[in-house]
Order: C-alpha cells, then sequence, then structure tokens
C-alpha cells in the first residue's frame, strides 16, 4: 500500500502555518477528489499485491464513502475498449 496516506499527513501538517492556509484554500470538492484518488490508490496496490483481504476492505469503505467509488473500482477488473 502507499507509503504515507496523504490524508494522516495533512492532518499533522495542518497544525501549521502553511497546512493552515492550505486547509483555508482547499474547497470541499478538491478534498473529495483528493480522498477518492487515495482510496483508488489504496485499491490499486493491494491489487497489485494480490491482497483480496485488503481490496474488499478498501471496496467496503468505499461503499460507505460514495457508492459509485465502487463502480470505478470494480473497472479495473474489465478490460479498457478499443
Amino acid at each position: 500500500m502507499s507509503a504515507m496516506s496523504t490524508i494522516l499527513f495533512d492532518a499533522d501538517a495542518g497544525v501549521t502555518e502553511l497546512g493552515v492556509k492550505r486547509r483555508a484554500s482547499t474547497t470541499v470538492a478538491e478534498a473529495s477528489d483528493a480522498y477518492a484518488a487515495q482510496i483508488i490508490d489504496d485499491y490499486l496496490a493491494a491489487r497489485n499485491e494480490g491482497r483480496i483481504d485488503v481490496m474488499q476492505l478498501v471496496r467496503d469503505h468505499a461503499q460507505a464513502v460514495d457508492p459509485d467509488l465502487v463502480v470505478e473500482l470494480d473497472g479495473f477488473d474489465y478490460p479498457a475498449a478499443a
């Protein structure tokens, strides 16, 4: 899986002056997109490692966050259309 979750890093950096400025200028849409990207990264890392158990945990979490995100995760298991 990813070396360090950006969500955790942001929480740690949030107490710094730069972190406070970043959080103040980040829109909800940007934060949501970044979070969805992190979930996708975690899913792909688990898939590449053959960790079906972790893939299912990520899918369960994605379902709770945004059911449409599960559809995107499902897309990784289908070949791309030519």
